[in-house]
């Protein structure tokens, strides 16, 4: 299968970009100069501008990532926050925008610094637009704000920035406990509107990096019960924004929003990447499938002749209008799903060889040198850029540390004996055969409870696979 970014048109992407940004509306396919430009909309461009330069390197695209953070960048006022609505002339309209657009270009923003594409001069720029955003993270009062506030908190390690990512799920785990005490309404507020899978997805992200249980749970029933509803035909069909959902009324059927395909394709990929469940991917790619024809009305979303994508589902028929909401959209959504793809591919590649050839593993394993440490020892078996493989020996009794890794996530396969395993707040029992997935920046352990030496082969990926990438807990041999 060819990937996303071979295929796709870009054309439309040029045609609503200017030497300011991206304009904001569109009559069909022409951009709408009357409409002007906002910061929500180049936020998004940029997040796009830099998937589309991380995947083709293509220098165009990286012009655009300058352009767009050039917007974002600019639309930050004195105290850190972001003023939203541009006139064509490019007079701001206000002062300060919403806590979504806030949000919003805190995830942009995040998104690029840790993009390690990125040369280090745009990298410095979104850096020190974060810094002066933080000071205003606890004043946040509204959910989705929120949310995209804790998803772009979370591509950035420090200590500080976990407290802050805490404080905000927590805030949405409340709001979810509050509202949810009806088991026919688990959701966050008392109606379902706009941009909903973004609430779960960033409790999805609050769990990848500090482990708490809370957020796990939150985030699996809040995005079930969003499901059941979305899905309750064969296809996805979001929740319609001419009345939207109100508790104990009925749901809006139009209009469709390409947006809501977008964060939905984005939340469940999240999940995925928190729990390992491939129903999750799945999920996905059917969001994704909305924009080209599997929908409610039968109907491709993606104009083959201008490369735009038109601005959702009306009750009598498309909205021809193609804007930037729309084509932002779908290309983040086709990027992501289609990286997600190729990690997933590549490592059941590297799971499969390691269950497979087991035996032509462990005969190799003689050739390396071993590396003894209290509890037991490893063998590096195989390393290239972004993956690892080692062979571990647990020996009978032993534990290792309490830990987790900031740049790196993990596959454990039981080769031999039984594992006691920690990830999170969560302890189970792995045998010979079975395997389990330890995200990134999620603390976790493994002790072997038997009597014979317990063999796993561990697979990691990342972007640094150092050995000093451990932050330890607890630990038996007072490493802590």
């Amino acid at each position: 299968m060819n990937k996303f970014i071979d295929t796709f048109d870009d054309a439309h992407i040029f045609r609503m970009t200017d030497d300011t940004g991206m304009f904001q509306h569109s009559l069909f396919s022409v951009p709408n100069r009357m409409e002007g430009y906002t910061t929500d909309d180049n936020a998004r461009a940029l997040i796009m501008a830099v998937m589309l330069y991380e995947q083709s390197k293509k220098p165009d695209y990286l012009a655009l990532v300058t352009r767009y953070l050039g917007f974002v960048l600019h639309a930050q006022n004195e105290i850190g926050r972001f003023r939203n609505f541009m006139t064509y002339g490019r007079d701001f309209k206000e002062i300060e925008g919403s806590e979504d657009c806030f949000g919003r270009c805190l995830w942009a923003l995040g998104y690029t610094y840790a993009s390690p594409s990125m040369p280090s001069g745009i990298k410095e720029a979104s850096f020190g637009a974060v810094n002066r955003a933080l000071p205003n993270i606890q004043s946040l009062a509204w959910a989705r704000g929120q949310a995209y506030a804790l998803i772009g908190l979370g591509f950035i390690s420090s200590p500080a920035i976990d407290a802050l990512i805490c404080e905000l799920a927590d805030s949405l785990v409340d709001r979810f406990d509050q509202e949810s005490e009806d088991k026919d309404w688990q959701w966050f507020e008392d109606n379902i509107t706009y941009d909903n899978a973004v609430l779960p997805w960033a409790l999805f992200a609050a769990y990848k990096r500090s482990g708490q249980e809370q957020y796990l749970r939150v985030a699996r029933e809040s995005l079930a019960f969003i499901d059941r509803v979305t899905f309750r035909d064969e296809y996805f069909h979001p929740i319609g924004c001419n009345g939207w959902w109100m508790h104990n009324a009925e749901i809006s059927q139009y209009d469709e929003q390409p947006l809501e395909a977008c964060t939905t394709v984005l939340a469940h990929i999240a999940a995925y990447e928190a729990t390992g469940d491939d129903s999750m991917l799945v999920l996905a790619r059917q969001c994704f499938a909305w924009y080209e024809g599997e929908n409610s009305r039968h109907e491709g979303l993606i104009d083959p002749v201008t490369g735009g994508c038109r601005d959702g589902i009306m009750a009598n028929g498309l909205n021809q209008n193609q804007g930037a909401e729309s084509i932002v959209g779908y290309v983040i959504a086709g990027l992501a799903l289609s990286e997600s793809a190729e990690t997933i591919t590549n490592e059941s590649k590297k799971i499969g060889t390691a269950t497979d050839s087991l035996e032509i593993v462990q005969q190799k394993t003689d050739e390396n040198t071993p590396v003894y440490r209290p509890w037991g020892s490893y063998t590096v078996m195989g390393s290239e850029p972004g993956f690892k493989m080692k062979k571990i020996v647990v020996n009978p009794g032993e534990v290792l540390s309490l830990q987790l890794h900031y740049h790196r996530s993990e596959h454990w396969l039981v080769i031999g004996g039984t594992a006691k395993v920690t990830i999170g707040e969560i302890e189970s029992i792995v045998n010979e055969n079975e395997h389990v997935f330890i995200p990134q920046a999620v603390k976790h352990r493994i002790e072997n409870p038997g009597q014979l030496p317990l063999k796993i082969i561990e697979v990691q990926n990342g972007r640094y696979l150092g050995e000093d990438d451990i932050v330890r807990f607890a630990d038996k041999y007072g490493r802590a």
